[in-house]
């Protein structure tokens, strides 16, 4: 699923200021990585290093998911037809509006979505 009609949308390798939003991903499967959060109001998640979280792990695709700030507040997790799939709550999902305390797998890397400064 391809937005290119977002106001917020870029193009790979294109970095965007640091914007404040309330959302983080912990990692779970890999404890004491701290809290990974959200910079702006599109966030890319994958292996490559120019992503704005990065994985080394080798079963996250290099541009394996985007996670959108949408204008009412929600975020949304899309998957980039990656080869492992996104999965929220143990359910493959190709784009799921992500609620607080939705558990996401990218392949072997597991997070929990957390909303607010808590």
């Amino acid at each position: 699923m391809k937005f290119n009609l977002w106001s917020f949308f870029r193009r790979r390798g294109e970095r965007q200021p640091a914007i404040l939003v309330r959302a983080r991903f912990i990692r779970t499967d890999l404890p004491g990585k701290g809290d990974l959060w959200l910079r702006s109001p599109l966030c890319r998640l994958g292996r490559a290093p120019d992503n704005d979280i990065s994985f080394d792990n080798d079963s996250v695709s290099g541009y394996h998911a985007e996670v959108y700030h949408l204008p009412d507040g929600t975020f949304q997790l899309c998957d980039l037809d990656s080869t492992n799939g996104a999965w929220v709550n143990g359910k493959r999902i190709h784009s799921q509006i992500l609620s607080n305390g939705d558990v996401v797998e990218l392949g072997e890397v597991r997070l929990h979505f957390r909303t607010g400064d808590r």
